[in-house]
């Protein structure tokens, strides 16, 4: 009985996939009747029911993508195609582990179509949106470049997954390589398999395979592991990112499988804070935007890494690239505000950090700029008695505008006291105006200190 009800089911199972295609066919058609609004660069058009200005900035970050991966991939401009992003909303089923795997995307090379979930930009996530938007043009430059690499899922998303950490400005990128989330993964499958026979396996899965429910996670962050071993660990630093690549895909099973007890040594003892550590101090001009890169990720830690990475973020502190000073003081704070048992892990150190950082903000000598980021990113934490609110408090009186705006929104998340959030009020209110709302928080800190 079940086998005639499962054969039955056979051909409405290929309608399904049919109408599926068809579906994205129609879809790609009438995209120009579908979406509200459009824009087209250089290579592709973006559609979107977002507003203008969010279809402008996603633009510019599209056309940088662009920009770089045509330096890495040595491709002329004009490019030779136009690609298709679409902007909307979840496309369920049709799923691309990528950096966030919150965030939903995929890519259709026989219709050169992305295709992106934009929730992002309503909750924020700017940066997890560029690097599924990096992921994802990835795959297309990737299946533009290297002929039958689709076919090849493992090389496919695992140099996906390598790129996609990508870190772009609007001078040039660099590729830092790592990616702590897919390592933390595949480290712990490595560490589950003791028999080391996984690479063969992985090298031979199709699509259907790979993207298995139940092992995706896996593929994905072995793919990542892999991939980023070859170019890491087996071939010359000094060859360009294309070379690498190039070379990766010529290789075949026998000569990737035979690198598989190397690749499972050197994964398991790829210690993520101290690559990011290392990473953190390169000195290089070429390297700073993977320097600051790996000072944002450090801030990002939790568990058994805080108290590596608290040592790390305060000797550079001391570093002489006033860039890397300023990105460890607010990756210190996230530190602190992810986990609010540092204190107590490392009291002298993170007493010491708070009393700079106070400093710091203190020093109306410093730099306006600085000074309001690190206000902006106080949060309400224990700091074993150091308490912001009297220096906020005093910041109000402060004459740069944009500090003060930076100290009002700080003790509005601080303190059980309402207060004028509003930056036009900071920034354009007579000095008479803002006396009266500093009076206030000073008669409130002075009844506080009473109690």
């Amino acid at each position: 009985m079940s086998s005639r009800i499962t054969a039955s089911l056979r051909p409405v199972a290929a309608l399904g996939r049919l109408a599926a295609v068809i579906s994205i066919c129609m879809t790609f058609c009438g995209c120009g009747l579908a979406y509200k609004n459009s824009l087209s660069r250089d290579g592709f058009i973006v559609y979107t029911n977002d507003g203008p200005e969010f279809l402008q900035r996603t633009c510019v970050r599209i056309e940088r993508i662009y920009t770089c991966l045509s330096e890495v991939f040595e491709i002329p401009r004009p490019f030779p195609w136009t690609t298709r992003i679409f902007l909307d909303g979840r496309a369920d089923g049709l799923l691309d582990y990528s950096y966030n795997p919150d965030l939903l995307g995929y890519y259709v090379p026989f219709l050169q179509m992305i295709r992106i979930d934009s929730r992002a930009a309503a909750s924020n996530l700017v940066s997890d949106l560029d690097q599924v938007l990096l992921h994802e043009i990835v795959h297309h430059f990737l299946v533009s470049e290297l002929p039958g690499i689709s076919g090849k899922c493992w090389l496919n998303e695992g140099l996906a997954g390598n790129l996609e950490v990508g870190i772009i400005d609007d001078k040039r990128a660099e590729f830092p390589l790592l990616n702590p989330v897919l390592l933390k993964i595949a480290r712990r499958e490595l560490a589950g398999n003791k028999e080391g026979n996984q690479l063969r396996d992985l090298l031979r899965s199709d699509w259907k395979s790979f993207h298995d429910e139940k092992t995706r996670e896996k593929n994905y962050a072995l793919s990542w592991a892999i991939v980023y071993h070859l170019l890491e660990a087996e071939l010359p630093a000094e060859l360009p990112l294309k070379a690498r690549i190039n070379r990766i895909h010529a290789m075949d099973e026998e000569t990737i499988t035979a690198l598989e007890s190397r690749w499972r040594n050197n994964i398991l003892k790829l210690d993520v804070v101290e690559k990011l550590g290392e990473l953190a101090r390169e000195s290089a001009p070429g390297k700073r935007l993977t320097a600051l890169w790996a000072i944002q990720e450090l801030g990002r830690s939790r568990g058994f890494n805080v108290r590596r990475s608290l040592a790390i973020l305060t000797k550079l502190f001391d570093d002489e690239a006033s860039e890397l000073r300023e990105a460890s003081y607010v990756a210190f704070l996230e530190l602190l505000s992810n986990n609010p048992q540092m204190p107590f892990l490392d009291p002298e150190k993170t007493g010491k950090a708070l009393t700079r950082l106070q400093s710091v903000i203190a020093d109306r000598e410093a730099k306006p700029r600085l000074r309001a980021l690190l206000v902006g990113n106080i949060d309400h934490h224990r700091t074993l008695k150091k308490d912001w609110i009297p220096l906020l408090i005093e910041t109000l009186e402060d004459s740069r505008p944009m500090v003060r705006a930076a100290a009002a929104g700080a003790l509005s998340k601080m303190a059980a006291k309402p207060t004028i959030v509003s930056p036009l009020f900071w920034t354009n209110a007579s000095i008479e105006e803002r006396s009266v709302e500093v009076g206030e928080w000073k008669r409130w800190l002075a009844a506080r200190g009473s109690r």
